[in-house]
């Protein structure tokens, strides 16, 4: 049984009773996961935030973006409507400056712990160059940006509200099918129009674009799509190139499936499915979520995504 707590504007948290629908949305390609949810009604102050829970087990926190009060054939509601705590990076502009060399503790420092988010995955790690904040540059950004340029992945906000600037992957290896979580419909995606077949660099100024990264497993299945890369404006061109290629292969291939059960919080945990009727690939992992709770059913609509190896 799912709990929600509200946190009002004084800080004062209230159980609140149990939803009349709730859904609530993540997804390693979106900053903020969102909450919407209905309530039969109770009287309390302007709320502020919300969490849920199963259990102890935090699967929720964050912001209340909009709170409604309604009248329905003559039930009392209340509707909330939220967004996790990326919605603070999301939503505040960082100071324009240059960086020079910056690392990860200052980046921490400047723009995670003034909203009281944690790191997961803090490092010494130092990015070798410049790193310009323009104006009009929000605080998630100027990280995302750092994390590009450090680690050449982006960062991810956990279900509990914790920062890990190399991407959100847990330990843990969730099984679907007879011997794991049951699912009820499973649809694998192949989309060739996503995956890169080669990145050009261009090394020299004046100068081509004269060396080549190829995948040779996308050029041996006959798919020709080609990005170009100017090296003199980035200071890892062959990891840069390496990157485009990863990325473009993990678009290419999903698995969408449909559990009747409440899978929050296992995002970024390992997946394999037991009894696929396809030929399913390995290395997957669970990249996005989709939870609905309505009429005292639920259900959790998952993605899952290749591995970036």
């Amino acid at each position: 049984m799912l709990r929600c707590i509200l946190i009002d504007v004084t800080g004062q948290e209230t159980e609140l009773p149990c939803p009349i629908s709730l859904t609530v949305d993540t997804d390693e390609a979106v900053p903020a996961d969102s909450l919407y949810a209905v309530f039969p009604y109770i009287e309390t102050a302007e709320a502020a935030g919300i969490s849920v829970y199963d259990g102890d087990r935090l699967l929720f926190s964050g912001i209340v973006d909009e709170e409604e009060h309604t009248v329905l054939n003559g039930e009392k509601d209340l509707r909330i409507s939220a967004r996790s705590m990326a919605a603070l990076l999301l939503d505040n502009e960082a100071m324009p400056c240059v960086y020079d060399h910056p690392s990860a503790e200052l980046m921490r420092e400047r723009y995670a712990a003034p909203f009281g988010i944690k790191v997961g995955d803090i490092d010494d790690a130092v990015y070798f160059g410049e790193q310009t904040v323009a104006k009009g540059s929000s605080c998630w950004n100027v990280l995302k940006n750092f994390c590009n340029a450090c680690y050449s992945c982006v960062p991810r906000l956990s279900s509990n509200g914790v920062l890990w600037l190399k991407g959100l992957k847990r330990d843990e290896t969730i099984r679907f099918g007879e011997n794991g979580v049951s699912y009820s419909a499973i649809r694998e995606l192949h989309k060739r129009c996503e995956e890169l077949s080669a990145v050009k660099i261009k090394t020299e100024n004046p100068g081509g674009y004269d060396r080549t990264v190829s995948d040779s497993s996308a050029v041996g299945r006959g798919i020709v799509r080609v990005r170009y890369l100017n090296a003199l404006l980035t200071g890892s061109p062959m990891r840069c190139a390496d990157a485009m290629l990863i990325n473009s292969a993990a678009k290419a291939y999903s698995v969408k499936l449909r559990c009747p059960s409440c899978l929050l919080g296992t995002e970024g945990c390992g997946a394999v499915i037991d009894d696929s009727p396809f030929d399913i690939a390995r290395g997957l992992y669970i990249s996005a979520l989709s939870y609905h709770l309505t009429d005292g059913s639920e259900y959790t609509d998952v993605t899952l995504k290749r591995r970036n190896n």
